[in-house]
């Protein structure tokens, strides 16, 4: 049986490149499971059953038809709860996924970044509950923005609960793209799903997420998008701000088109294996022990012609700036100049700097 995967708002730290990412996709679903006819009470149960999950993600569609019915429940014992199954209504066909998670105290970001999903179209408003919404729209595919779109509505509720709502255009007999003007829901259909008061006592029903470790001081991506404007080089222009905890973006502009500048920061326990393995090879050391690694090569993605210059610098105590430099304004984008806004010494020079340390309150190294 394989794991549920809930998909949605995600954030995956690559440690091998510095780099924060996110991932916005449509909710999957790996778990192979005949639904039958016929419904337990959620409340009566020690918790809900795949076929329950699924059966009350139903009852929260409008009238239309259902098939390839999938679902995740208390039984399963790992992942999140959740349910998939295709939605078929005036002729309209898509998948529509939800799941449940806890995530504790952890820091949840509302929406994804844009420096990896430029497109994106997301906003957060806050319920009178007190709970966040956002509702997101993103291009099923970003090398073609005009193309089929994927609606997601996720509900943040205070300490970490949340319910993410998804739906993806189901192409005809398989071939050929989808068509956004053909989904059978709504935008707000599917945020209606995902605000429903239905979910509630669901939680009550989920184990408690495992407590996570205290994470080392980091610099806000308000923070670091602010400092990066600070030392960026007189005639560079920044704008278009962003980020989260930890890592934190600008475009910067000199007259010949934006290039994206990024920076991630962070305090690693000097004797990590990892931080030792990604500076094995390539890598010298500067007089006070600072390691520093310069690597050159395409940008994450497939935006055309455009390619990434990355200054990564290792402090003695742990602490650690990487900055990274992209001929194109965010990842993903054709490139918009010949190369990036910075040079590889203009990168070395702002990764070195001592405001780093002082802005994140880490004091002298």
């Amino acid at each position: 049986m394989e794991e549920f995967d809930s998909g949605g708002c995600v954030m995956r730290f690559a440690a091998s490149c510095g780099r924060q990412k996110w991932q916005m996709a449509a909710l999957s679903l790996g778990v192979g499971i005949a639904v039958l006819t016929g419904c337990g009470s959620i409340k009566d149960s020690e918790g809900p059953s795949a076929q329950q999950m699924v059966l009350t993600l139903e009852g929260l569609l409008p009238e239309g038809d259902s098939s390839q019915q999938q679902g995740h429940g208390v039984q399963e014992k790992s992942g999140d709860l959740g349910a998939k199954l295709h939605f078929r209504r005036n002729g309209k066909t898509s998948t529509v996924s939800v799941a449940l998670r806890k995530l504790g105290d952890a820091e949840i970001e509302q929406c994804p970044d844009t420096a990896y999903f430029p497109f994106s179209r997301c906003t957060v408003t806050r319920l009178p509950d007190g709970a966040k919404l956002a509702v997101n729209r993103s291009p099923e595919d970003d090398s073609h923005p005009s193309g089929p779109e994927i609606f997601t509505a996720v509900v943040t509720y205070a300490g970490g609960k949340q319910v993410m709502v998804a739906q993806t255009d189901v192409r005809s007999n398989g071939e050929g793209p989808a068509d956004v003007k053909k989904s059978p829901l709504t935008q707000e259909q599917v945020t209606a799903i995902a605000t429903s008061t239905v979910w509630t006592p669901i939680f009550s029903k989920m184990p408690e997420p495992p407590e996570q470790p205290l994470q080392s001081p980091v610099m806000t991506g308000q923070q670091i998008a602010r400092t990066i404007t600070s030392l960026l080089p007189a005639g560079l222009r920044a704008t278009d701000p962003g980020g989260s905890d930890g890592f934190g973006h600008v475009a910067a502009d000199d007259g010949h088109g934006k290039g994206l500048v990024a920076v991630n920061v962070q305090k690693w326990d000097p004797h990590d294996e990892a931080m030792k393995e990604v500076f094995k090879q390539g890598s010298k050391t500067l007089a006070d022990g600072t390691r520093i690694r310069i690597a050159k090569g395409p940008a994450l993605g497939d935006g055309k012609n455009a390619v990434e210059w990355t200054v990564d610098t290792l402090r003695k105590d742990g602490f650690r700036v990487v900055i990274m430099t992209v001929n194109a304004k965010a990842y993903k984008l054709p490139a918009g100049r010949s190369e990036p806004p910075l040079t590889i010494q203009q990168l070395r020079q702002i990764a070195l700097s001592g405001v780093w340390r002082s802005s994140a309150n880490l004091g002298t190294s």
